[in-house]
């Protein structure tokens, strides 16, 4: 099969990590070969599938003392359960590292060792904080490592304007054959009114994939440092994410979509929420 590389977006505490990796062990228990790809300063988009192991050398770290020739794939990449290839980019020091260098020089440690090309990947996700001020989070778009974008959304305004400006970002680097694919809403309450999330994703040109609902089983399995396939293999809220899985093995829609102007958004708002 073609090599599927796709970005998660969010902007912080929306269930994007969550939703990533969960997705990742629906891939591998298709027989998938997946590299999960982790640049969230929150440093705990693979912890579900390292078993939590807190000393994992980022790529940050392993710079210190080494120019990007020097690295190896084995240097870089963790495997834990279901034999998923895990990396973690960086982790943050106040003041002192930027996530613009950082995952940048991760992206040049990629070219060097050609590690999507060499290592025959099925499926690679790169699960990205979205900071609409800061360079480095958008370095999956700007040079040719995914082809399809998809947002994790909530049900709330904030959640909305970060969701229009990452969309602004696919339509400036569309002439990387990056596309916008369909909106992921994973919601705050499940007691939400959905209907302006579903006129503001239709506003954008594009569509809500799948609604997932709160829930407390996946709390639980966290707890006990397990994906939802761990603690309750049989579990009906993992259907969500195997049509999600089985959506995106499988999409070849190609959307640019049509964005917010920050005025239009703001008249939007305005128009539905006061």
């Amino acid at each position: 099969m073609v090599m599927k590389k796709i970005v998660i977006y969010w902007k912080g505490w929306i269930g994007k990590s969550t939703t990533t990796t969960h997705l990742s062990v629906s891939f591998a228990k298709r027989w998938l070969k997946v590299l999960q790809v982790w640049c969230d300063p929150k440093h705990d988009s693979c912890k579900r599938i390292l078993n939590w192991v807190r000393d994992i050398p980022t790529v940050i770290e392993l710079t210190k003392n080494r120019d990007v020739y020097d690295f190896t794939k084995d240097m870089i990449i963790h495997k834990w359960r279901f034999w998923i290839d895990c990396i973690e980019a960086w982790w943050p020091i106040a003041w002192i590292w930027c996530a613009w260098r950082w995952i940048s020089l991760m992206f040049e440690i990629f070219d060097e060792i050609w590690i999507l090309d060499n290592w025959k990947y099925d499926v690679v996700i790169f699960d990205v904080l979205w900071d609409v001020v800061c360079w480095g989070f958008a370095s999956p778009l700007k040079i040719w490592f995914a082809d399809h974008v998809y947002i994790v959304i909530s049900e709330e305004i904030m959640s909305l304007y970060a969701a229009n400006n990452i969309a602004k970002a696919v339509v400036n680097y569309q002439k990387n054959w990056i596309w916008l694919s369909w909106i992921i809403l994973n919601l705050r309450s499940n007691n939400s009114e959905i209907k302006i999330a579903e006129e503001f994703v239709n506003r954008l040109w594009t569509k809500i994939v799948w609604v997932i609902n709160r829930s407390d089983w996946i709390l639980k399995a966290e707890k006990k440092n397990m994906t939802l396939y761990e603690y309750d293999n049989d579990h009906i809220d993992l259907d969500k994410y195997n049509y999600l899985s089985n959506y995106i093995l499988h999409n070849k829609e190609k959307i640019i979509p049509k964005t917010f102007t920050d005025r239009e958004f703001d008249d939007f708002i305005y128009d539905r929420f006061y």
